[in-house]
């Protein structure tokens, strides 16, 4: 069962209200209620705005749930240590950084690729990608795919958990993540 379906069904028994009562309470339809819960379907911002007040939650703590269930408990603790120890970045040569860029997965993409003597072009070629969407994804403009994380992991020699969680911290504060962490390490989480 996952972390929000788990805390919204205690939250709601704690209340003595239904998933169909809550979806009335908070004006949606039961059926969609019931698919977002169970995680059959994601989470719009509506949803999330008008359930909040009904749990009597924040949004950080309704997020960390969400976090929790999208990611091992790995990849959240390493974009944790990252987060606290942040690399620095690096200058590549002929290749401008923006203030725009994602700190984090920029800097370790960029360092890995110096140290292997590619330029992200190159890199680009070598996981057989598109240079712009590639370079989208890398300065997190793009949502990086699962597909792009598992060809840059077998290229660059590092763990598709190491870039997953670099883009995890890039993604969210500290704050969040330790939330997330706390989630999904509870005791009361992983006993009930």
């Amino acid at each position: 069962m996952s972390y929000v379906q788990k805390n919204i069904e205690k939250i709601l028994k704690e209340k003595k209200i239904t998933i169909y009562r809550a979806s009335q309470l908070i004006e949606v339809k039961d059926s969609a209620l019931y698919e977002m819960v169970k995680r059959r379907s994601n989470f719009s911002e509506k949803f999330i705005n008008k359930i909040i007040p009904l749990l009597e939650v924040s949004r950080e703590e309704f997020e960390s749930w969400i976090i929790a269930d999208k990611n091992p408990k790995e990849v959240i603790q390493k974009a944790i240590s990252v987060k606290q120890n942040p690399p620095s970045s690096v200058e590549i040569p002929q290749q401008k950084t923006k203030d725009t860029e994602s700190p984090i997965l920029t800097a370790q993409i960029d360092k890995l690729i110096l140290k292997k003597g590619l330029s992200r072009t190159k890199l680009s070629k070598l996981i057989n990608y598109g240079q712009g969407i590639f370079n989208q994804m890398i300065i997190g403009k793009y949502k990086i795919s699962d597909t792009v994380i598992e060809r840059l992991s077998e290229v660059l020699e590092v763990s598709q958990e190491n870039i997953k969680a670099w883009v995890l911290a890039d993604k969210y504060s500290l704050e969040l993540l330790c939330m997330a962490w706390d989630v999904c390490t509870s005791e009361k989480n992983i006993n009930s």
